[in-house]
């Protein structure tokens, strides 16, 4: 090492800003170096890009890329120093030394090429190499795509997966006229096929490429149409409504979906724009609303729910589903503004959207195998909730008996709805201003003396679920409740909405949201309801 080289870098500190910058600015005015001066700086200007993504300061990676230009000014000499480096690097490093060796152009690409070609059985080169192929730009990087795709058969799935992403990038990065028609087709007949991998990772690669093709125009209208259905299958959107199983796969085919051409795709019968189609007034303070959500009025089920934002900043709340129309694409709820997120929604007009509904949730409504009386009881607003099942079991073949217990004549909702799914309806009110005075226990005891009853389904507040289940249980009477366990997402993952049923734990959210009855711990259930009680109220008083 010469002396002025060993005096530029004993001041260098990959780990110091301030270092990097002062090093490299007296780099740039050196004009003579020789060969071995250039190696010498190279190699320690190189630790740089091993720690550039290690350090919390947002100058590093900028100063790591000037580093890559300052190596690059140096010659074409510095090739082969640099792949061999990059044979070293570890994935986040290889980013930085692709930067440096795509400013050799067509030389850097041959280098590149010819090094790939010789390690074929070297999985973490094969993968570092490609990463570097995919910062090329010059038109000439695509000749080399049928090699980077000769690299997907490869067994080690990572290795596919690269080459795939690697792809992806030159897709993006290039111009379209550097891809002939014959190389589109190629390209398109080689990844499609790997969007049926086994592993996510292949998958959610090729149909991420995949998409970058359509949105770059690089697909024919009949490659374009096949990948379209292929997405809809991904997603769950065919007549199939299976989806894959990996979300991250889900994920990239849903953000492409709104790239293919209108004449590809009936874009209208694939979106959902979660806006409020119509909204009535039932009682002081609850609302009807119909949704715009043609996906999840396609697959959602009786006792199924959903999970609903109103604004960008709202809280996600569960809410039950009162009924759908498939051929609309339509979801309808009921909201009782009993704290800050409900009310926010019932000041919601038509015309307004909601900001993400989440749905179908849980298990649909566990029916009887064979037809016999059955009673289903709504509480509140529960009302609404027991109308699909009660449709259900209707077209089972069943008779059934709907009894309504609300505070007064004016709290009462959805009797019309609810008599037109039902045989018989029994209303009962507290203060006796409709129906029969007293709670649906009452109805309940008069419906259990005159029929032989085998089946009841209560949705409504805790206490009449508890109190029903009480009743049914010296009978034996099949008894199915649904809880309503404070949740956060809504998919058995965060563990909140856990209930005991039977001595286990259950998630009411993923299991349920419908459990038997006679197996509820009750007791448990309020106590964690009243977990957030003093929070709830506080939110509500700040929106006053």
């Amino acid at each position: 090492m010469t002396d002025r080289v060993n005096q530029i870098l004993q001041k260098f500190d990959a780990h110091i800003v301030e270092s990097v910058t002062q090093t490299l600015d007296k780099v740039k005015a050196l004009t003579d170096l020789t060969q071995d001066e250039k190696l010498d700086l190279a190699k320690n200007l190189c630790e740089l890009f091993f720690h550039a993504h290690h350090t919390s300061s947002t100058l590093m990676p900028k100063l790591a890329v000037t580093t890559g230009k300052r190596i690059a000014k140096f010659g074409p000499e510095m090739i082969p120093f640099l792949i061999d480096e990059v044979m070293e690097a570890d994935g986040e490093s290889a980013v930085y030394f692709g930067k440096a060796l795509s400013r050799f152009g067509v030389r850097g690409l041959d280098y590149t090429l010819a090094r790939l070609n010789d390690c074929k059985d070297q999985d973490h080169d094969l993968i570092n190499l490609m990463q570097v192929l995919s910062y090329f730009k010059i038109p000439e990087t695509a000749n080399a795509i049928p090699t980077i795709l000769a690299q997907a058969q490869h067994p080690n799935h990572q290795v596919t997966a690269m080459a795939l992403y690697t792809v992806g990038r030159l897709t993006q990065k290039l111009q379209t006229s550097a891809f002939s028609e014959s190389t589109r087709s190629a390209m398109f007949d080689h990844i499609f096929r790997f969007l049926s991998g086994v592993q996510g990772l292949v998958r959610k690669n090729a149909a991420r490429t995949l998409g970058k093709m359509l949105r770059r125009g690089l697909l024919s209208h009949e490659n374009e149409k096949k990948l379209y259905n292929a997405f809809l299958s991904i997603t769950g959107r065919d007549e199939h409504h299976n989806w894959d199983r990996a979300f991250i796969v889900r994920r990239e085919a849903e953000d492409f979906l709104p790239y293919f051409h209108a004449e590809t795709a009936p874009v209208k019968l694939y979106t959902q724009s979660f806006k409020i189609l119509s909204k009535r007034l039932l009682c002081t303070n609850t609302y009807h609303f119909t949704i715009d959500a043609p996906l999840i009025a396609r697959k959602i089920e009786a006792g199924q729910f959903l999970i609903v934002r109103p604004h960008i900043f709202s809280e996600r709340i569960p809410l039950s589903v009162c009924g759908w129309n498939r051929e609309k694409g339509s979801v309808s709820i009921i909201v009782s503004a009993v704290g800050k997120t409900t009310t926010e929604i019932n000041t919601m007009g038509v015309g307004d959207a909601f900001q993400d509904v989440v749905g179908p949730l849980g298990e649909r409504s566990i029916i009887p195998a064979d037809a016999g009386t059955c009673v289903v009881i709504g509480g509140g607003y529960g009302t609404g909730a027991i109308i699909p099942t009660a449709k259900d079991l209707k077209a089972l073949g069943c008779k059934v008996i709907g009894i309504v217990g609300a505070r007064s004549e004016d709290s009462l909702i959805m009797i019309p709805e609810l008599k037109q799914a039902c045989d018989e309806v029994v209303v009962t009110t507290n203060d006796g201003s409709q129906g029969i005075k007293g709670f649906v226990t009452d109805a309940l005891r008069e419906v259990l003396h005159r029929e032989n009853v085998t089946y009841v389904l209560a949705v409504g507040p805790v206490p009449m679920m508890k109190a029903v289940s009480e009743m049914t249980r010296p009978a034996n009477i099949t008894t199915y409740v649904s809880l309503n366990a404070i949740m956060v997402d809504g998919t058995g993952m965060c563990g909140a909405c856990r209930v005991t049923v039977g001595g286990e734990t259950k998630f009411a959210c993923f299991h349920g949201p419908d459990f038997d009855g006679h197996k509820v711990d009750f007791e448990n259930l309020m106590k964690r309801q009243k977990m957030f009680v003093k929070e709830e109220k506080l939110a509500f008083e700040r929106m006053k």
